[in-house]
């Protein structure tokens, strides 16, 4: 799954319109942006309108790849040569010397609208021969031999709301089809990102039922949004979200929020996983710092690279130089903050690692979170380990109600884990598990099966608000 941008390594450029014939050619990401500045604008230019001219080329191509505008209708290729739909790319041409300079130094920068995620499709025109409602290349001149930088050219054009993102992590693309169908009783982040846009396509498509929570389980709401989706768009009806279906999906999301135009509806963090808390920093304190400090301490144990930090739920310098160890060691800029970027890059070292580990109950023995929310309906050996910790906690707790371990999670197991969170002043989570309850109620069960009584006001690593 695609959640934030990237420059990838390479890009795929088809040669002519996109139905035409032609030749597809693979080229570097930072090779593909020098022959387009080199062909589209003069050297002779000023800087600034070189720069600004350059972030709205990026833009337009990083654009059309995270959308994954023509890969998600069945094209093999990023983007085309063909300025009546892209932006001209003149194959094996010379490149400036000065614009190959520039490129250099801000190849990894693009523009986005405040409070969006995704590349603004930064439109544009000569201005001379051609009109449009984005940036006039040659007026673009004119604002820069007034003394206007390239932000401030850009805003005048594109409005006063652009931000330039800049140092963006060179990442190998992939694609965010789901490399095996996704079906009823599926659980996981693509299934959850498949609900909220089948969710915000059910707005403009009202006979889409919507789905309701769209928390990652792909339940019978889903399965019958899908089927709708498919009878609407003309798919096979199966219920099953496999290359066509997703992509079909995902083109009609990014159409329905207009995505691929100048002015979209954006893209925002709310439309992506929650399971994202909130940009952590220092000073920060809470539930995201605890399961933070936890995928921090879990990887340090396989990875020699990242330090390793005591869970306490406050975000202080050791979580910070943690942290900065586990941005360096996965080429990430190294602020110490913790973004969405590093939340999902430390999300998906975990997740790798954690991956393979059989969920098995070993008296004593605590297993790490299993990577899915655990909710009624869901079977399986991390529900059983669930049960088990919870059957030992109500022994020594009788606020918790005794379950008997079956790897279902049922009624029972709900009101066990209310239960629990109620006991430990946990915020609520409608009895479902996830990484915050989980962690608390495996550090209570190793404590109390230590022979280490935990009282009402404490628990070591899980302070109580």
């Amino acid at each position: 799954m695609i959640e934030y941008p990237t420059i990838p390594e390479k890009v795929v450029v088809h040669l002519g319109a996109p139905m035409e014939d032609a030749m597809n050619v693979t080229v570097n990401f930072i090779d593909y942006v020098k022959n387009v500045a080199s062909s589209e604008i003069y050297p002779t230019w000023p800087q600034e309108a070189l720069r600004a001219n350059i972030l709205a080329q990026i833009s337009v191509v990083l654009n059309r790849i995270y959308t994954e505008y023509y890969r998600s209708r069945g094209y093999d290729f990023d983007i085309t040569s063909s300025t009546a739909f892209d932006q001209s790319f003149v194959y094996q041409r010379d490149i400036f010397e000065n614009i190959s300079e520039i490129v250099d130094e801000i190849f990894d920068s693009y523009i986005r609208r405040s409070g969006n995620i995704e590349p603004l499709f930064a439109a544009f025109c000569d201005g001379v021969e051609v009109q449009c409602d984005g940036l006039s290349q040659w007026g673009s001149v004119d604002l820069a031999n007034r003394g206007l930088s390239a932000p401030e050219i850009l805003r005048s054009y594109y409005g006063q709301d652009i931000e330039i993102v800049t140092n963006t992590p060179i990442e190998n693309s992939t694609a965010s089809a789901p490399p095996v169908p996704l079906r009823e009783g599926d659980t996981g982040r693509d299934v959850e990102l498949l609900q909220r846009r089948l969710n915000r396509i059910s707005v403009n498509f009202p006979r889409i039922p919507k789905i309701y929570p769209a928390d990652g389980l792909f339940d019978k709401s889903t399965t019958d949004a899908v089927k709708e989706f498919q009878q609407v768009f003309g798919l096979v009806e199966d219920g099953l979200v496999g290359k066509n279906t997703w992509y079909s999906i995902q083109s009609v999301y990014n159409a329905v929020k207009r995505l691929y135009e100048l002015n979209s509806e954006g893209l925002k963090l709310a439309d992506l996983s929650t399971e994202y808390p909130a940009e952590l920093s220092e000073g920060s304190e809470g539930d995201g710092v605890l399961v933070l400090q936890y995928y921090l301490s879990y990887i340090a144990n396989y990875v020699p690279t990242v330090l390793s930090v005591e869970i306490d739920g406050s975000f202080g310098p050791a979580t910070k130089s943690s942290v900065l160890s586990f941005q360096r060691t996965y080429g990430l800029a190294q602020t110490g903050v913790v973004n969405r970027l590093t939340w999902n890059k430390i999300q998906e070292i975990y997740y790798s690692q954690v991956q393979n580990i059989p969920y098995i109950f070993s008296a004593g023995e605590i297993v790490p979170y299993p990577g899915r929310i655990l909710r009624v309906g869901l079977e399986g050996n991390d529900v059983r380990v669930l049960q088990e910790y919870l059957a030992f906690i109500a022994q020594k707790n009788p606020e918790i109600p005794a379950i008997t371990p079956d790897g279902v999670y049922g009624p029972a197991t709900e009101a066990a884990v209310r239960a629990f969170i109620r006991s430990y002043r946990l915020l609520d989570t409608n009895g479902r598990v996830n990484a915050t309850v989980w962690n608390a109620i495996a550090s209570i069960y190793e404590d109390l099966y230590a022979g280490e009584r935990v009282g009402d006001d404490q628990y070591p690593g899980y302070p109580i608000s």
